[in-house]
Formats: C-alpha cells, sequence, structure tokens
C-alpha cells in the first residue's frame, strides 16, 4: 500500500469522527440536558371586604336626585308673526283637502280655528259641496300641499294679521280624471280672547 492510499484513508477516517461527533454533539447530548423550568409567580389573593346590602330596592329602583320642573316658572309664550304662518300653513292644508267620500268633515275639523263668520260661512261651503258632489259611490276630492308662506300683515296690538300662502292642488273628478295645479290662499286673522282666529279664507286666481 503506497503513501498516498494511506493519507487518503486516513483523511475519510477523520472525516468520519468529526461528522459522528457532531451528531453527538446535536441530537444525543441535547437529550439528555436538564429540562429548563420557567417558574411564574401567582400575585396574591386580595380579600375584598364583603359589604352586606340591606336596600329592599334594586339600583335601577332607587330615586335619582332630580330637580323638580316648575311649568309655572316658564314665561309665557307670545304669538308672533312665525307661529301666524305656520297656522295658516296647516289651516290651509286642512282646508283645501277634502271628498265626498268624507262627507267634507275637515271644515268641521277647522271650526275650533274660525270666527263665528268664518263658521257660518264653511257651513255654507260644506251644503253647497254635499248638494253639487255628493257621494254615490263616485269619488271626488281636492288634495292641497302648502309650499310657501308670506306674512303681508301682522299687528299684534291691533289683533290682525294676513298670510298668503302657495299651494300645489291636485283634484279628482267624479268620472276619474285628474287636474293639477298651484293657487295662492288668502287667509285673514284675527285675535279674540289672546286666541288667534281664521276670519276670512280666499282663494286667488
Amino acid at each position: 500500500m503506497n503513501r498516498n492510499k494511506k493519507l487518503g484513508i486516513f483523511i475519510v477516517v477523520v472525516g468520519l469522527l468529526i461528522i459522528a461527533a457532531i451528531i453527538y454533539f446535536i441530537y444525543i447530548k441535547r437529550s439528555f440536558a436538564p429540562a429548563v423550568v420557567t417558574v411564574v409567580e401567582t400575585p396574591p389573593i386580595v380579600q375584598l371586604p364583603v359589604v352586606t346590602d340591606t336596600s329592599s330596592t334594586t339600583p335601577g329602583d332607587r330615586p335619582r336626585n332630580y330637580q323638580q320642573y316648575d311649568i309655572s316658572q316658564e314665561e309665557d309664550h307670545i304669538t308672533n308673526a312665525n307661529d301666524i304662518a305656520k297656522l295658516a300653513s296647516a289651516f290651509t292644508e286642512r282646508l283645501g283637502s277634502y271628498s265626498n267620500q268624507s262627507n267634507y268633515s275637515n271644515f268641521e275639523d277647522l271650526n275650533i280655528f274660525m270666527t263665528d263668520s268664518m263658521r257660518d260661512w264653511a257651513k255654507g261651503y260644506v251644503e253647497k259641496m254635499r248638494q253639487e258632489n255628493p257621494y254615490s259611490g263616485s269619488y271626488y276630492g281636492v288634495t292641497t300641499k302648502a309650499v310657501s308662506t308670506e306674512v303681508n300683515k301682522f299687528d299684534d296690538k291691533l289683533g290682525s294679521a294676513e298670510v298668503i300662502i302657495g299651494t300645489q292642488r291636485r283634484e279628482i273628478n267624479l268620472d276619474g280624471g285628474e287636474n293639477n295645479y298651484q293657487q295662492n290662499l288668502r287667509l285673514t286673522f284675527v285675535k279674540q280672547s289672546e286666541q288667534w282666529l281664521v276670519d276670512g279664507a280666499y282663494w286667488l286666481k
């Protein structure tokens, strides 16, 4: 066996020994290493004092310290032009929306907002409508929607006011035909016993 061959065998043997040593230290020695145990300290338990509830009501039943509200301390509201405009708008929609099916009862619903003279006019107008468009199975009605208001006059001392209400109206005739149109209504108000009442209603062309 020549020298070069012996040297080759020696290198191979040394290499195998090194590989065996690596395997030993990585796998075998690690399996025998002691396990590391982590100790977690448990916080001490604090005992809260025991409180005995001697009340006979649940928390939701216990009255809260609310301040008493006395409505008599409120200042009286003085009707202004804006209030009249809102009243006129609501009155117009109710006055201008009626049908023979409801027997024109909307006018009677508005009686409390009318003066005596206006109430007499409404009564006569209802009688006329009932004669001209009685309900016999064929529907006739008008729907009115207020779209604008303009206060032309408001005098609290004299107790008089006038408002122009712009409306959009829809009429359904006895034959089923429809008619849509715009129309203004002029309302006059008078103040009686500190209450503003409608004294006149005039549809404008």
